[in-house]
């Protein structure tokens, strides 16, 4: 779901191709400079209440989607401490019933702060709490999250999934 793509995106190609895994992403918006300007006074400014300002466009697409388990990609503890809040939890929390499955390690440095390659590289972060083997495995897994650039992060909490023996897992987006 690249805006300039029709069909399967050239990211999509990549893991594929790479990896072995093929993902089913969606988001609503193509990140320009508006969602770069939102997503720097939310996140980075901590304006926890514009969280809210998409409300009904990820209201609307939960409608006409459905899955037995939603989940997200949880801010790490240094990230958590810094904003005191966690921007992917709140963008989501008032539509989806979520479960906190995975635990994020803090990074060397933010996604923000690498470059495409960089990101790419970016080794696994996330290990999934026990809570995570009392879903049954026939269950359809959405992961949620801000903003995809490479797609890095969702394919390493893909992994802990496909790694527990999920096989229907979907990833979503607000922006990519």
């Amino acid at each position: 779901m690249k805006p300039e793509s029709e069909g399967i995106c050239s990211d999509c190609r990549l893991w594929e191709q790479k990896f072995g895994i093929i993902n089913c992403h969606q988001a609503l918006f193509e990140y320009n400079r508006f969602i770069h300007s939102y997503f720097k006074l939310y996140k980075r400014y901590g304006d926890v209440l514009l969280a809210r300002l998409f409300y009904q466009d990820i209201k609307n697409w939960s409608l006409k989607n459905h899955f037995d388990v939603v989940t997200y990609i949880p801010a790490s503890p240094g990230h958590l401490q810094a904003r005191g809040f966690d921007p992917v939890y709140e963008l989501y929390t008032d539509i989806f019933e979520l479960q906190q499955l995975l635990v994020k390690a803090d990074a060397d440095k933010p996604q923000a702060q690498k470059n495409r390659l960089e990101r790419l590289e970016t080794p696994q972060t996330f290990s999934a709490l026990p809570t995570i083997e009392q879903i049954p495995k026939n269950q359809h897994i959405l992961i949620l999250d801000d903003i995809y650039t490479t797609g890095r992060t969702l394919m390493h909490a893909h992994d802990i999934f496909l790694s527990a023996g999920f096989k229907n897992i979907s990833t979503f987006s607000l922006s990519r």
